[in-house]
């Protein structure tokens, strides 16, 4: 049997030092054959947008020790969609897992709704295909040595759930599809371990700026039409213990399970059958864990919850 084949996007554009961090563990652990497929440049909290009513234009761009390597001027799930559409690569479109990031600056509670590295990842979720989305709570990483302890705890987790184990093998593969695990890594290069951790709420609030210098460059000035900039402001944070926001910054590494549907259950579904099979995926991602935390000397927390 032949290695598996992982499809890696992101949203900060395909030259981004956490995407060649994570490609560049990925190719020397040697689990798998990697194929990349992502925005030519950045194209953060774009969400899961697509590009409708124009072409797509993408092209064939170096990235060592990979497969194939298209950048497509789109979103993130435009990368991924079209990555999987069977037009891209000579191999086809028969991935066995899809990964976003990794990003510059976290993906925690409510950034997941924003987030173009979740879309990536939820894109290939929605196609059948299990995927994590993978970010680095800090803002200031730019150089690939930055994103490195991440990359190597990624790629343990992905070696891990790439392993055939079970009937047949792919037990945990398939107990993924229709997920994203996201998973958040705190920063610097000193990693508690693992936190299987639910989505917080924290969310940073939006202030924005009118900016006046630019009016008349603009032609707003006499016409009524004004210019604001949509800049950083205040964050609501999520302390309560277990949430990914709270995991992060106590030091862990966040696990977080998200699935597709969006609707809140009714009462009288409370007991039933998730069609997705969710209810395992949090004991498949507890599994992962294990297994990358045993490997590499890292704790474990948040499973005893199980």
């Amino acid at each position: 049997m032949g290695k598996k084949r992982v499809l890696i996007s992101n949203d900060d554009g395909i030259n981004a030092p956490g995407l060649r961090a994570l490609v560049e563990a990925l190719v020397s652990d040697g689990t798998c054959t990697v194929c990349v497929c992502g925005p030519a440049d950045e194209q953060s909290a774009k969400s899961h947008a697509i590009t409708l009513g124009r072409p797509l234009l993408s092209y064939p761009i170096s990235v060592p020790d990979v497969e194939e390597a298209f950048a497509v001027e789109g979103t993130p799930a435009d990368s991924v969609m079209l990555g999987l559409s069977g037009l891209m690569f000579k191999d086809g479109a028969d991935f066995d897992l899809c990964v976003g990031g990794i990003n510059r600056g976290d993906n925690c509670g409510l950034h997941v709704i924003y987030s173009g590295t979740v879309g990536a990842a939820r894109e290939a979720a929605c196609k059948g295909l299990p995927s994590l989305a993978v970010s680095l709570d800090d803002t200031r990483a730019r150089d690939i040595a930055a994103f490195r302890p991440a990359a190597r705890i990624t790629a343990a987790l992905i070696k891990a759930l790439l392993r055939d184990e079970g009937d047949g093998g792919g037990h945990r593969l398939r107990a993924l599809v229709g997920s994203v695990l996201n998973i958040n890594f705190p920063a610097g290069s000193r990693v508690r371990g693992l936190y299987l951790a639910h989505q917080g709420s924290a969310c940073v609030f939006p202030a924005f700026k009118e900016v006046y210098e630019e009016v008349s460059s603009n032609g707003c000035a006499s016409d009524g039409r004004r210019l604001f900039r949509n800049t950083g402001g205040g964050m609501q944070w999520d302390g309560t213990p277990g949430s990914d926001t709270w995991a992060v910054r106590e030091g862990w590494a966040s696990v977080t399970p998200l699935g597709l549907r969006s609707d809140l259950a009714f009462g009288h579904e409370s007991g039933a059958a998730d069609p997705l099979g969710a209810a395992d995926v949090p004991r498949v991602a507890a599994a992962l864990m294990r297994a990358a935390a045993a490997e590499l000397d890292l704790e474990v927390g948040g499973v005893s919850k199980l």
